[in-house]
C-alpha cells in the first residue's frame, strides 16, 4: 500500500490484491482499514522528510483516502492529517497564495475584518504577557535610646533601594486565530488583535510563538499554541504578503 501511494498508477491493483489477501487468509475488515491507514500515515512522514508537501504528493495522498473511504477520523487518529494540512497551508503561502483550507464548525467569538480570510485557529491556546514588578530591599538603621530602665526609643531609618523583576504570567485560555491580516486571542476574560503592520519583532518557542507591538511602553505577548514550529512559519511568513 505504501509502495502505491508513492507511485504514479491507480489503486485498482492495490485494491484487488487486499481482496485476494482477505479472501485466502481470512483476514478481518478491520485489519485491512488498519493497514491502510498505516500505510498513509507513513506516506506522510516520507513525503514530509524534505519539509515540504508537494502539490503531487499531496494529491495522491487524497486520491488514495478517497479511494479506499478512509474518514478524516480514521486519519487524524496520529495527527497525520492535521500534519498534511499544515504543510499544505505552508506551501500556499510561500507560494503568495492566502489559503482556503480552514472549515470552522460554529462560529469565532470574533468580530473579523472586511473581506478577512481565516487561515488557521487554535483552540485552547493560553495567553501570556511579561509583568515587571517592584519592591524595596534594603535595611534598617539607627541607635536605640533608653528612655528608662527596661525601656529603649529606636531611632533611625530604613534606607533601601527599588528592584524589579519580571515574570510571565498566564492571562487567560481560549483561541488563538490567524488571518491574512490579523492575528487575534480570544478567551473569556481578554481579547486582542493584532495586525501584521503592527507587530516589530516575532520570537519563536517550541510551543508557541512572541510577538512584540510597535509601540513605546509594549511587552512581548507570547501565544501557547502546542506546535511552535508551524505557528511561526504561518505567523511570519503571512506578514510578509
Amino acid at each position: 500500500a505504501l509502495h502505491a501511494i508513492r507511485a504514479s498508477d491507480d489503486f485498482d491493483g492495490l485494491d484487488k490484491k487486499l481482496v485476494q489477501i482477505e479472501q485466502t487468509s481470512f483476514v478481518p475488515a478491520a485489519d485491512r482499514k488498519a493497514l491502510l491507514v498505516k500505510a498513509w500515515e507513513d506516506s506522510v512522514e516520507q513525503f514530509l522528510e524534505d519539509g515540504v508537501l508537494e502539490a503531487a504528493e499531496e494529491k495522491r495522498l487524497v486520491q488514495f483516502k478517497e479511494r479506499f473511504a478512509l474518514s478524516q477520523g480514521d486519519l487524524d487518529g496520529n495527527g497525520a492529517l492535521t500534519k498534511t494540512a499544515k504543510a499544505a497551508v505552508l506551501r500556499d503561502i510561500l507560494n503568495g497564495v492566502i489559503p482556503h483550507r480552514v472549515s470552522l464548525n460554529g462560529s469565532l467569538p470574533i468580530n473579523f475584518q472586511k473581506s478577512e480570510q481565516v487561515v488557521w485557529a487554535f483552540s485552547a491556546s493560553k495567553y501570556l504577557e511579561d509583568k515587571t514588578r517592584r519592591e524595596f530591599v534594603g535595611r534598617s538603621q539607627g541607635v536605640s535610646v533608653r528612655v528608662m530602665k527596661g525601656v529603649y526609643y529606636r531611632v533611625g531609618a530604613f534606607k533601601g533601594h527599588p528592584v524589579e523583576h519580571t515574570e510571565r504570567i498566564h492571562v487567560d485560555t481560549g483561541w488563538f486565530v490567524v488571518t491574512d491580516k490579523n492575528v487575534y486571542f480570544a478567551g473569556p476574560r481578554k481579547s486582542v488583535r493584532i495586525p501584521y503592520t503592527k507587530i516589530v519583532s516575532f520570537e519563536p518557542f517550541s510551543d508557541g510563538i512572541g510577538l512584540m507591538r510597535d509601540a513605546a511602553s509594549a511587552k512581548p505577548q507570547i501565544f501557547v499554541t502546542g506546535d511552535g514550529w508551524f505557528t511561526y512559519n504561518l505567523v511570519t511568513n503571512l506578514s510578509r504578503i
